[in-house]
């Protein structure tokens, strides 16, 4: 983290949530080891024989690297307070990618649904191997989502590229209205709750204009990229 950004937390409260957020981590640990026991590592290791590409750090023959990838959806689940729930969650992933969060969250007693496009293939070849139910499309401005025949508890999305993500047509406020009001009303449960993991545009900000204002005025909490709607009712 560049030293104006660590200046910044200082002055923005992100600082203090930082902080808070690590003490919960360890005061509410989660072995990595529960996470691996819910993969065939026979199985991954022959995923990443056939993908590996050593040095890789942007495109997705990096995911086949658990050992980069479970600690990072550990603390994902952490924030989410997904070890500490008092009752199972149904979980729809948007954007799943290779699957690591929800089978972190099958770890902890959770179940859920991944959705992605189709491309590359190595993504539906790990939700086979991690057993993981996942739909393929392609989320666009305006148009609903497939019906899933079913109702959840929590929508997710991390690190998310659906919003048209670094090109001229990123989406505003209208859009994710539309998106976020399709969510509400046919996927999610009264008390069901939104997360979005925000990926940074190429200013390096999170939020077209007037979208940071617009998420808070529905009820979001926001702590730099995280985006959290525990309670619909706003939206």
């Amino acid at each position: 983290m560049k030293l104006s950004q660590k200046i910044g937390k200082l002055f923005d409260g992100s600082g203090i949530k930082s902080c808070s957020e690590g003490i919960y981590r360890l005061t509410h640990p989660v072995s990595p080891q529960k996470v691996y026991a819910e993969m065939d590592l026979e199985g991954l290791d022959r995923l990443k024989q056939k993908y590996f590409v050593p040095g890789e750090e942007t495109h997705w023959p990096k995911y086949v690297e658990a050992e980069r990838w479970v600690p990072m959806n550990i603390r994902r689940a952490q924030f989410l307070r997904l070890n500490k729930r008092p009752k199972p969650l149904r979980i729809f992933d948007i954007g799943s990618g290779g699957g690591y969060f929800l089978l972190t969250a099958r770890a902890l007693g959770h179940r859920g649904v991944g959705l992605d496009i189709a491309e590359p293939p190595m993504y539906q070849e790990m939700f086979d191997l991690f057993k993981l139910k996942r739909l393929t499309h392609r989320i666009e401005a305006y148009q609903p989502l497939p019906d899933l025949g079913e109702r959840f508890d929590m929508m997710t999305g991390f690190s998310i590229c659906f919003n048209a993500h670094n090109t001229k047509k990123v989406w505003g406020p209208k859009e994710w209205e539309f998106f976020m009001r399709d969510l509400k009303t046919r996927f999610l449960k009264p008390d069901g709750e939104i997360f979005f993991g925000m990926n940074p545009e190429s200013d390096g900000t999170f939020y077209t204009p007037g979208l940071r204002e617009f998420f808070i005025q529905r009820g979001a909490e926001i702590d730099r990229s995280k985006v959290w709607f525990k309670s619909l009712d706003k939206i």
